[in-house]
């Protein structure tokens, strides 16, 4: 509860009793997509806007299907992409396919951590249901869902197995009836609860007494209930979690990998140059070069003259694309860095730790 002030007098505001279907945390848990919605109403919980409603029987629904959440997302997508880079490599015009794949290769990589993703939704989401305290009286929810089952009126109405949606609807009505605040149920089986052959928003006629236009609400999307019943708190616990930091893209990386590895091979090009300049180098025709030669070339002593050539040019290609300024000459410090940041993005694609070839 909430105390407020209005008119000098104290006035007692009950959180929103936010009842959600199974269907609703499983579909909160399975996408990427509703991580704001998920921090939104963990906020709304912390201040006491909203309380949230969990039966056992919710909880034990969304226990048995948490991994198989976990294991399907991202699954079907990144089947697609396979296919669909395969297509690109081999059906694609070869002019605009590398760009094409870039795209792919992005959406790859962040499907790669939905997994990731997903079971930390799931372990939040479990957190919530540990703060979750009403009960309600299961026996007779279950007595009530069976009379329902024998008259086949809603949620039997569709031919299907639905005891536990019939027992949820009415552990929802016993919390309506006990509740001193207003009421909300969401859910997202639509077959199940909704007006059929009509506007899904509204209940089916044979579980409607259960709901109000004031104390008793019924939804099918969880955003349109938090936003009609507490809109401005809504709001800004929306727009708080709505800029978190995203991932970055792979070509995001392997770009930063790229200019990292041109950082460190133009410093390389430098030590050479002066060593040349200094007479430490020495410079040969690639048609004198034997050997006899390898060791003082591996060594840093001798160069053979097109080899120089081409490091010449592929100096210049780097200081035209990150200017001449900003190519050093670094630090320890700097070299600490560089050398870190490019085996952490390594580390990201997959490869061991302190791998810093170049």
């Amino acid at each position: 509860m909430v105390a407020k002030r209005k008119r000098g007098k104290a006035v007692t505001v009950h959180p929103v009793l936010v009842f959600l279907d199974t269907s609703v945390w499983l579909d909160m848990a399975g996408s990427e997509a509703n991580e704001p919605l998920l921090g939104a109403v963990e906020s709304l919980c912390r201040e006491k806007v909203i309380e949230l409603v969990v039966p056992q029987i919710v909880r034990d629904e969304f226990a048995r299907n948490k991994d198989r959440v976990i294991r399907e997302s991202g699954k079907s997508l990144s089947g697609t992409l396979k296919r669909a880079k395969v297509a690109l490599w081999k059906y694609g015009d070869p002019r605009r396919r590398r760009k094409a794949a870039e795209v792919l290769e992005d959406i790859d990589h962040r499907l790669a951590g939905s997994i990731d993703v997903t079971a930390d939704a799931v372990a939040r989401i479990e957190k919530l249901f540990s703060k979750s305290t009403w009960a309600g009286d299961p026996d007779a929810a279950m007595r009530a869902a069976s009379a329902r089952a024998l008259l086949k009126i809603a949620p039997f109405h569709a031919g299907k197995n639905s005891f536990a949606d019939a027992v949820i609807i009415e552990l929802f009505g016993q919390m309506v009836s006990s509740a001193k605040g207003r009421c909300v149920f969401v859910t997202h089986n639509v077959k199940e609860f909704s007006l059929p052959n009509g506007d899904q928003r509204l209940p089916h006629p044979e579980i409607s007494a259960f709901f109000s236009r004031i104390k008793s609400r019924y939804f099918i999307k969880l955003v349109d209930a938090l936003r009609a019943l507490r809109p401005n708190e809504f709001a800004e616990a929306m727009y708080e979690h709505e800029f978190t930091m995203e991932s970055r893209r792979a070509s995001e990386i392997s770009a930063a990998v790229e200019e990292l590895i041109d950082r460190v091979w133009y410093d390389r090009h430098m030590v050479m140059m002066h060593k040349i300049e200094s007479g430490q180098c020495k410079v040969i025709a690639k048609k004198d070069f034997g050997p006899k030669h390898y060791r003082n070339s591996a060594l840093g002593k001798l160069v053979v003259d097109d080899i120089l050539a081409g490091a010449q040019k592929a100096a210049a290609r780097v200081e035209k694309k990150y200017g001449k300024g900003n190519l050093g000459p670094y630090s320890k410090f700097d070299w600490g860095m560089i050398n870190g940041k490019l085996s952490a993005l390594r580390w990201v694609f997959g490869e061991d730790w302190d791998e810093l070839y170049t």
